[in-house]
C-alpha cells in the first residue's frame, strides 16, 4: 500500500497528488435486486481509485435473478466480478461474511446492492489510512431513485476524524455502504442477524484499534434507510437489534460495565427522538427534500 506522494517536486501547486495505491475487493451482497445492481456496478466503475474485483453473494435469489447475475462475470468492467451463491437464504451477514472470506484484496469495501457511490469514494478513503487504520467509513446521503449524480465535495476535503469507543455508543457513526476496512481482521459479522449486525461489527473494529471516518457524503442511498413499507415494525426490530447488540457485546467482555449502561441509557434516548422524527416525517402537507445528508 503507497499512500505518499513520490514526487511532490513535479507537481503544480494546489494539484492533486495521484491517486494513492490500495488492494481493494468490493463485496456486494444481492437478493432479487438485479434491477439495482446495474447502478451500483457502474457506479463502481467510474471510481477514480479502480479496486482490484467485485465480489457479488447472491443470498439465494429467485433462479431468473440468478442466471442474470452470472452474466455480470462476461461483462466488460474495468475489475473483475466473480459471483458467489449462497445454497440457502441466510441473511446479508452471512452473504457478506463469505464475499470477504473469498476476497483476495487486501482491503474491503462493503457496497448495497441498491446503494451507489460517489466517483472518488476509494480514492479519499485510500487518503485518510494511516498505517494504524482498521477501519474507515464516510457520510452518506439519501437521493431519489432516479439521481445518480455525484454530490458536489467541499474544496479542501475536511481531514478525517478519528472514531473512538464512545462515538460508537452514542450512535452507530457507518453506514455499511461505505464502510472499507482490513480484510485480514479477526472479527466478522455475526450470522444470522438481521437488525444492527453491522453495527455489532464496528463496535468490536473499534475495540481493537484506529477507526477513521472521511466527513463528506460518498455513499449514496437511494431509498429511505429505514425503509417505507411495514416501518412501525422495522423500527422495534431495529431497536430489538441494537440491545441485542450490546448484551453481546457486554457478554464477551468487548463493553465494560460502564460502557454497557451509557449505551442502555443512550438508546433510550435515541429510540425516543426516532419516534418523534418519524412522527414529524409522516405529518400530512410535509414536503420532503430530494437530499439528506446522513452521517456516516
Amino acid at each position: 500500500m503507497s499512500l505518499t506522494d513520490p514526487h511532490p517536486e513535479t507537481r503544480r501547486q494546489g494539484e492533486e497528488p495521484p491517486a494513492p495505491e490500495l488492494s481493494v475487493s468490493v463485496v456486494i451482497p444481492h437478493f432479487n435486486s438485479t434491477d439495482t445492481i446495474g447502478r451500483a456496478l457502474e457506479s463502481i466503475a467510474v471510481q477514480t481509485l479502480l479496486p482490484l474485483e467485485v465480489v457479488v453473494v447472491d443470498d439465494c435469489s429467485a433462479p431468473e435473478e440468478r442466471e442474470t447475475l452470472r452474466g455480470l462475470e462476461e461483462e466488460s468492467f474495468p475489475f473483475r466480478v466473480r459471483v458467489l451463491e449462497q445454497e440457502r437464504n441466510q441473511g446479508p451477514a452471512a452473504a457478506r461474511n463469505r464475499g470477504w472470506e473469498a476476497a483476495e484484496g487486501e482491503w474491503i469495501a462493503f457496497l448495497d446492492s441498491d446503494d451507489s457511490w460517489h466517483p472518488q469514494r476509494l480514492e479519499l478513503q485510500a487518503r485518510a489510512l494511516t498505517p494504524a487504520t482498521l477501519m474507515a467509513s464516510t457520510h452518506s446521503l439519501v437521493l431519489s431513485e432516479d439521481d445518480a449524480s455525484p454530490a458536489p465535495l467541499p474544496t479542501p476535503v475536511p481531514a478525517p476524524v478519528r472514531l473512538g469507543m464512545g462515538h460508537h455508543i452514542v450512535s452507530n457513526p457507518h453506514t455499511t455502504s461505505s464502510v472499507l476496512l482490513r480484510r485480514d481482521l479477526p472479527v466478522r459479522f455475526t450470522p444470522g442477524r438481521f437488525y444492527a449486525e453491522d453495527y455489532e461489527l464496528w463496535i468490536r473494529v473499534a475495540a481493537l484499534g484506529d477507526v477513521l471516518s472521511v466527513p463528506v457524503p460518498l455513499a449514496y442511498f437511494h431509498k429511505d434507510p429505514f425503509g417505507t413499507s411495514g416501518l412501525s415494525s422495522r423500527i422495534w426490530k431495529m431497536i430489538a437489534g441494537e440491545q441485542r447488540t450490546f448484551v453481546l457485546l457486554r457478554r464477551d467482555g468487548v463493553l465494560s460495565l460502564p460502557q454497557f449502561l451509557a449505551a442502555e441509557v443512550i438508546m433510550v434516548a435515541r429510540i425516543a427522538r426516532r419516534l418523534v422524527l418519524r412522527a414529524a416525517r409522516d405529518l400530512p402537507g410535509r414536503v420532503a427534500g430530494p437530499r439528506r445528508p446522513r452521517a456516516s
